[in-house]
C-alpha cells in the first residue's frame, strides 16, 4: 500500500436532507482517495511471533537509557547500544540455543566477543521483547554454495509501523541505510543496485559509535558500501509455516536455489521464493469493509410505483427519494499479533479508542476523512489506514 494511491472509482450515491438543503437535491458520497486495499484475506501474518522476554528488557533497561520512544529513532538507539557492547569476533560462535540475555551476560561478565550473527540476534530480540516485530536476517552472495569463506553476513530488519515497511539495521557496524531521506530495507538496496543507483545510498553510522571507535566517516562509508554490495544474492529470514519455524530465502541477484553454505550442509531446511511480499509481509495492518447505509424513508420499489418511474431520466430525477443516506458503516479487521483494540479519528478530531469492530461514520457536508489503526497489548500503534469521501 506504499507509493502512489490509486483513485477508487467506486461511486456511492447518497442523499441527506438537513434543514439547510432543498428536499429534492441529490447529494453524492464519493470515495476520493484511500489506501484501504488488500490482495489477501486479513489474517495474521506468518511471521515469527513477538517474544515476551521481560528479563531481557529489565537487564537492558538497567544499563541503557533510550531517549526516544518513537520509531524509527528508538530502533537506531537500540542498534547503537548493541553495537557498543562488544568487539566483533568472526570465529566465536555462541552455543546453539543460547539466549540474547545469556549472550549479553557472557559479554559483560566474561568479556566474550561474538560474530555478526549474535549482533543481529541480540538487537532483534531486544526490540521484539519491547513489542516491535524484528528479525535477524542473513544476506548471502550468489556463490554462497561453494564460493569459499565469508560468503554470508547477518544483520537485523525491523518492522516500522510509522513507515509501514521493514527497515535495515546493521548492529555490527551501527549503520542504517537511506536514499533521498527514505529508510531502506535489504530489498530496497538490491533494487537500487539493479538500477545503477547503489552509490547513491547513504549509509549512516551513529554518532556515539563513530566517536567511540574514532571512525573516519568517509572511509567507513566507502568500506561498508563495498562490503555490503557482495551480499545481495539471497535474503534469508525465519517464518512460521504450520507452526514450524522455517527459513524463507528470497532470490535477488541469484537465479537458482542453493543447497549448501560455503560447502557445508545443514539440518535446517529452506523454502525459496521470488515473491517479495512473502519475504516482506506487511504487519499490523488494519482493513475495513464499508457501505453506505440505506435510506429508511422509502423502498426503491414503492418509489418507482408511486412516481411512475419508467425511464432512465425519471430514475435520475427521482434518485434523491430513495438514495442511500449520508452514513457509512465500517467493519474493521486486522492482522496484528497481540491485538488489543482499534483507534479511530475523523477530520481534525481526537483519536477514539474503539472496543468494537463496527463503526458508523456520519458524513459532514463537503470533504471527509477517516483514519483507523490497530493497537497492540504493548501499546504499539500499527500503520494508519484511511479513506476520504466527499458529501456534496
Amino acid at each position: 500500500m506504499l507509493g502512489s494511491l490509486i483513485k477508487l472509482k467506486l461511486l456511492c450515491v447518497v442523499a441527506l436532507l438537513p434543514s439547510t438543503l432543498l428536499a429534492n437535491e441529490l447529494h453524492k458520497v464519493e470515495v476520493t482517495d484511500s489506501n484501504n486495499y488488500q490482495s489477501i484475506m486479513p489474517v495474521a501474518a506468518q511471521e515469527i511471533s513477538l517474544k515476551q522476554d521481560p528479563a531481557l528488557v529489565a537487564y537492558v533497561f538497567e544499563r541503557a537509557k533510550f531517549a526516544n520512544v518513537t520509531e524509527p529513532q528508538l530502533f537506531i538507539e537500540v542498534m547503537d547500544w548493541v553495537a557498543s557492547q562488544w568487539q566483533h569476533d568472526g570465529l566465536n560462535e555462541a552455543p546453539k540455543g543460547m539466549s540474547s540475555l545469556d549472550i549479553l551476560k557472557a559479554v559483560h561478565q566474561q568479556g566474550e566477543r561474538y560474530r555478526c550473527v549474535e549482533y543481529g540476534k541480540v538487537m532483534a530480540d531486544i526490540l521484539s521483547a519491547m513489542g516491535h516485530h524484528s528479525r535477524q536476517i542473513g544476506l548471502q552472495s550468489t556463490d554462497v554454495a561453494y564460493g569459499g569463506w565469508g560468503k554470508g553476513h547477518v544483520a537485523t530488519e525491523v518492522w516500522s509501523n510509522d513507515l509501514n515497511k521493514w527497515i535495515f539495521f546493521d548492529p555490527q557496524f551501527s549503520i542504517y541505510a537511506q536514499h533521498n531521506g527514505e529508510f531502506l530495507n535489504t530489498h530496497d538496496m538490491y533494487l537500487l543496485k539493479q538500477q545503477g543507483k547503489y552509490q547513491q545510498i547513504s549509509f549512516v553510522v551513529t554518532n556515539n559509535f563513530a566517536k567511540a571507535n574514532d571512525v573516519n566517516l568517509q572511509e567507513y562509508y566507502d568500506g561498508y558500501s563495498a562490503f555490503l554490495g557482495n551480499y545481495f544474492g539471497y535474503h534469508v529470514s525465519s517464518q512460521l509455516f504450520n507452526d514450524k519455524k522455517q527459513s524463507t530465502v528470497l532470490l535477488m541477484e541469484a537465479n537458482k536455489p542453493f543447497l549448501t553454505f560455503q560447502g557445508m550442509g545443514a539440518n535446517n531446511t529452506k523454502l525459496f521464493t521470488k515473491e517479495v511480499d512473502i519475504a516482506y509481509p506487511k504487519l499490523n495492518q488494519t482493513f475495513f469493509a464499508m457501505s453506505a447505509l440505506p435510506n429508511a424513508s422509502g423502498s426503491f420499489q414503492s418509489v418507482m410505483q408511486q412516481h411512475q418511474i419508467k425511464s432512465e431520466q425519471d430514475y435520475l430525477d427521482n434518485m434523491w427519494r430513495f438514495a442511500a443516506q449520508g452514513k457509512i458503516k465500517l467493519s474493521l479487521y486486522n492482522n496484528m499479533q497481540q491485538f488489543s483494540h482499534y483507534s479511530l479519528k475523523t477530520e481534525q478530531g481526537k483519536w477514539l479508542e474503539l472496543q468494537s469492530a463496527e463503526y458508523i461514520w456520519q458524513l459532514q457536508q463537503g470533504d471527509n476523512r477517516l483514519e483507523v489503526r490497530s493497537i497492540s497489548k504493548e501499546g504499539v500503534r500499527g500503520p494508519i489506514t484511511f479513506v476520504e469521501a466527499s458529501f456534496q
